[in-house]
């Protein structure tokens, strides 16, 4: 619009001019003779005419100029119709500078966000090993929760840093990678230690009681024996646990043993150590009574209790495990039951990073629970009931 505005005034000037121009030219022929004031006069109008037009010219052409510059960028040319000026045309820039920019910076924030954020997951995974932290921030600093076992089911709702953000049925948290998997275990995939008690010669050389406690005791003793059939308890021990090997075996356990001959030399505290060492689900102390008394007989089962200063964490598991083994046994050997005995004395026990329990067998020191242990088809059914007690910790069967 600028543009023609200028136009026109050029062409307005022109006209103008030329009116003058041809009216000074018919003043001076209309009057034939002109004196030299009348010349002069006529001349000093014509110059201040003529600059005039040229400061109009001037100005006219600087409008031109500021109207090319307002102009720059956007114009289609004068016969497009189109107007721009720079204001207009620097806004409009900025705002679809603004506009297209805007979405841009979003999608980067967003996209920033996303990758910031772990892939959310809820899938079950299980625990590959025993006593396995569940803490409450991901890192080793962070606070421990509680334990979990081995083959416990979780929901495992994302991956972060090596950690994996967990949750049961109680609380969630976060428990590292390395011990996680997606894989279903078998329904009896669990590690059992059998500890066939004592060994052929007792090492009396002390060991501490417990994780530094100062009480000491004799690493391992002989034992008693049987007052009607001579059998020594380490005997009879690594006899039913070699046959207890190999019924949870066959019933898809994985089984260590302390030890599997009688020429060893394993402290108590060594072999709860052990059981840690080999991953145990549960440890399991096979053991056999005597007491001066050949009247007593009976089963019982020993283990921690609430208040054990070194593994009151397990006592309750402990105490389920001691429980199972001890029903299961006494119902298919029909061994009086005398029941769970909590005792917070004994190494192995205290020893211990894994639920535990001492099945006392029976009396070696009363004849018929001495005869009966000793008799294969008796052993059998002692095999069959604990075997069964494991199974019923566990939830199998």
């Amino acid at each position: 619009m600028g543009k023609r505005k200028n136009r026109s005034n050029r062409r307005l000037l022109r006209m103008v001019s030329a009116l003058l121009m041809a009216t000074i030219l018919l003043t001076a022929c209309g009057s034939g003779e002109t004196t030299t004031e009348e010349n002069q006069a006529a001349d000093s109008e014509l110059v201040a005419n003529t600059a005039a037009v040229d400061a109009i010219e001037a100005e006219a052409v600087t409008g031109q100029e500021d109207g090319s510059e307002e102009g720059t960028g956007t114009e289609q040319g004068d016969d497009s119709g189109q107007e721009s000026g720079g204001d207009n045309v620097a806004r409009a820039d900025e705002e679809k500078t603004d506009q297209a920019e805007q979405p841009q910076d979003q999608t980067a924030v967003e996209a920033s966000e996303t990758e910031d954020k772990p892939e959310p997951l809820n899938i079950p995974v299980w625990v590959t090993s025993s006593n396995v932290n569940l803490r409450a921030e991901p890192g080793t600093d962070s606070e421990v929760q509680k334990k979990l076992g081995r083959n416990a089911k979780l929901t495992l709702r994302y991956e972060e840093n090596g950690w994996g953000a967990v949750e049961d049925e109680e609380m969630s948290g976060f428990v590292s990678l390395e011990y996680l998997t997606r894989e279903e275990p078998s329904a009896n995939a669990f590690v059992v230690v059998i500890d066939p008690g004592h060994q052929r010669k007792g090492d009396s050389t002390p060991e501490p009681n417990g994780p530094e406690s100062s009480t000491m005791k004799a690493r391992v003793t002989g034992g008693t024996s049987g007052r009607t059939t001579g059998v020594m308890e380490y005997e009879l021990t690594l006899a039913v646990s070699l046959k207890l090997r190999d019924e949870l075996e066959a019933r898809g356990y994985t089984v260590c043993m302390t030890r599997e001959t009688h020429d060893v030399n394993i402290s108590n505290m060594e072999r709860a150590q052990y059981a840690t060492s080999a991953g145990a689900d549960v440890a399991v102390r096979i053991h056999a009574n005597g007491v001066e008394d050949s009247t007593v007989s009976g089963a019982l089962a020993l283990t921690p209790s609430a208040s054990n200063p070194y593994i009151s964490h397990l006592a309750e598991d402990s105490q389920r495990l001691s429980q199972c083994i001890l029903d299961a046994y006494c119902d298919a050997t029909g061994m009086r039951n005398q029941g769970v005995v909590t005792s917070d004395t004994m190494t192995g026990i205290n020893w211990s990073t894994v639920p535990v329990t001492i099945l006392e067998m029976g009396y070696m020191t009363n004849p018929s629970d001495d005869t009966n242990m000793e008799d294969e088809a008796y052993q059998e059914k002692m095999i069959q009931g604990i075997a069964d007690g494991i199974d019923g910790y566990f939830g199998i069967g």
